[in-house]
């Protein structure tokens, strides 16, 4: 998990496992709400995502962001573009517990050809660690880029895969209060990650290169609007 170790591919869609399916990962995710509050807080008073607007999030995964940001503001209308048929099925009950149907739509897609959806449709496009997962990051920028209303903005979090030694440490003694399974896959996904370097230079190459804003902490990088 250092600098200089090669980025390894995790794959896109994440599907039911023997040794795990998707609603364990669901109990799992459900641990980390307090992270998803924040990320929720930052789209909201950060990026400025306005009353009434549509917002698209790629790979919604269990979809507990979305639920959380309808739940912050119920003039939003959220459409989660997901992948793997197995996390939908799981989002869609999730919604349906938490009793907030209407303002969310879950639909299968892929991110790089979201052919189905028409140019300037979305007033905000988000994500929250599915960036890793994606096979060609240069035409998932460029097709958020072309979904994406003339002033509308996007932010797009993912792990780092160049954590220094605090994030090391944390990493180890965290592990140790998780499954083997789950401490397994969260380091194929710091992995799996990019280095701010790496991003930059993919950013550059779409259409976002001159709208955008990188930033960083210990486990992750954030990239939203300028």
């Amino acid at each position: 998990m250092s600098k200089s170790k090669k980025r390894i591919p995790e794959g896109e869609a994440i599907l039911d496992m023997p040794e795990l399916t998707m609603e364990e990962l669901n109990e799992s995710f459900r641990k980390r709400m307090w992270e998803y509050k924040q990320f929720v807080k930052f789209l909201i008073k950060g990026v400025g995502i306005k009353d009434y607007s549509k917002i698209l999030e790629i790979g919604p995964g269990p979809g507990w962001i979305t639920i959380l940001l309808a739940k912050a503001n119920p003039t939003l209308k959220i459409t989660g573009l997901e992948i793997s048929e197995d996390m939908i099925r799981v989002a869609n009950e999730n919604k349906e517990n938490e009793g907030i149907s209407d303002q969310i739509e879950f639909i299968l897609g892929d991110a790089k050809n979201m052919s189905e959806i028409k140019d300037k449709t979305f007033d905000a496009v988000i994500s929250h660690d599915s960036l890793h997962h994606w096979e060609d990051p240069i035409r998932v920028f460029n097709e958020i880029q072309r979904v994406l209303k003339e002033n509308g903005v996007f932010c797009i979090k993912d792990g780092r895969r160049d954590i220094g030694l605090p994030a090391k440490f944390i990493f180890n003694i965290a592990k140790l209060f998780i499954s083997k399974t789950m401490s397994y896959y969260w380091k194929t996904s710091i992995m799996a990650g990019y280095t701010p370097e790496e991003l930059n230079q993919i950013l550059n190459q779409t259409k976002l290169k001159n709208r955008y804003e990188l930033k960083t902490d210990l486990f992750d990088l954030i990239i939203h609007n300028k």
